[in-house]
């Protein structure tokens, strides 16, 4: 379970750009392409970030705190796709790209990014032959909002005895 969780958790970065350029492939490609481009220098920003918060905040409160700002650019972007603001739009696929959960920065496999990625872009393919064009998009925000915060909690815990730094989960041990 530990497994899927972290292939779901990883989602929300590698399935972004493809879910920009589909929900804004209506309004051309370039500009479904730019937005897409947009996200993945928000993507490659976000571990950068992701290193640099992680020396003043652990990282059980880096990821639940990405998360939610991840969520909430989503919902706006959707929103802004939707309206047809496309400055808006390419903007916000950057932040969303640079706030996705840092997943693959606290817990490095590159089998799951590389699973992560391939399993993007067919639910992306499958989304656009379906006409969903902002299906992948609304994924990005509820896989986030589900799968994110479920594995911090079972790889991170606290007891009332101890300070409150994290203690990481290893797949050999009992998650409490």
């Amino acid at each position: 379970m530990i497994r899927v969780l972290q292939l779901l958790a990883r989602l929300p970065g590698t399935l972004l750009p493809f879910a920009v350029g589909l929900s804004l492939s209506a309004a051309g490609w370039w500009i479904a392409l730019g937005a897409g481009a947009a996200a993945v220098a928000g993507f490659l920003l976000s571990s950068g970030i992701a290193r640099l918060l992680s020396r003043w905040v652990s990282w059980r409160n880096l990821l639940l705190c990405q998360t939610v700002i991840y969520v909430v650019l989503v919902i706006l972007l959707v929103t802004s796709a939707e309206q047809g603001h496309l400055v808006l739009a390419l903007t916000l696929s950057l932040a969303a790209g640079a706030a996705a959960p840092a997943e693959r920065i606290c817990a490095p496999q590159r089998r799951l990014d590389r699973t992560a990625l391939g399993l993007s872009f067919l639910l992306t393919l499958v989304c656009g032959f379906l006409a969903a064009w902002t299906a992948p998009l609304v994924a990005c925000g509820i896989i986030a909002a589900a799968a994110v915060p479920v594995l911090v909690m079972l790889r991170f815990s606290v007891s009332s005895e101890e300070s409150p730094s994290p203690r990481p989960y290893s797949p050999g041990t009992s998650a409490h």
